[in-house]
């Protein structure tokens, strides 16, 4: 009876502990995310454009440790979660490293896959990106993802902005 009520205790602890290994979604939480979010915003990330040199660098950086930091801690929060890779994703493009900023863009719909705004923005930022570096025919498959998934009536007319952009993209 011993190691049956052992083995019960065990078990028991261990289903506590994947249980509580992702946080329950709180509005405390989010709050606490949104306000992460927006102190790496505000305070690192878009003082960044107007800063230079070492200073631009340092900046860059705290954004981006900060933007790793709310997804780090609030994994459940998948709206800031989703905004914070897009950003890290523009801040590794700020610094000059492409192919980190291209894989962060590409993660996004696979890790928040309901973050559909998020998503877009990913897609147009990655074609940007690829365009602007004279690789246009990986550019143009970013651009035809957005016109398949979002070129739907129904969408707001922001969206159908970008739409449109891609499709004069592909025109060219």
């Amino acid at each position: 009876m011993r190691a049956s009520s052992a083995w019960l205790i065990l078990c028991g602890a261990l289903l506590l502990a994947a249980c509580n290994s992702v946080p329950k979604s709180t509005p405390q939480r989010a709050a606490t995310a949104k306000l992460l979010f927006d102190k790496a915003t505000k305070e690192f990330h878009l003082p960044s454009a107007d800063a230079v040199g070492p200073l631009k660098a340092e900046l860059l950086a705290a954004a981006a440790s900060q933007y790793q930091q709310l997804q780090r801690d609030y994994p459940e929060q998948e709206i800031w979660c989703a905004q914070a890779q897009r950003s890290l994703a523009n801040v590794r493009a700020e610094q000059g490293d492409l192919s980190a900023a291209l894989k962060l863009y590409a993660d996004l719909q696979s890790r928040y896959p309901e973050q559909e705004w998020e998503i877009l923005q990913a897609w147009k930022s990655a074609g940007d990106l690829l365009w602007q570096a004279e690789r246009q025919e990986e550019a143009r498959d970013h651009y035809r993802r957005i016109i398949e998934r979002f070129d739907q009536p129904e969408r707001p007319q922001v969206y159908k902005i970008i739409v449109q952009a891609a499709k004069k993209r592909l025109a060219k």
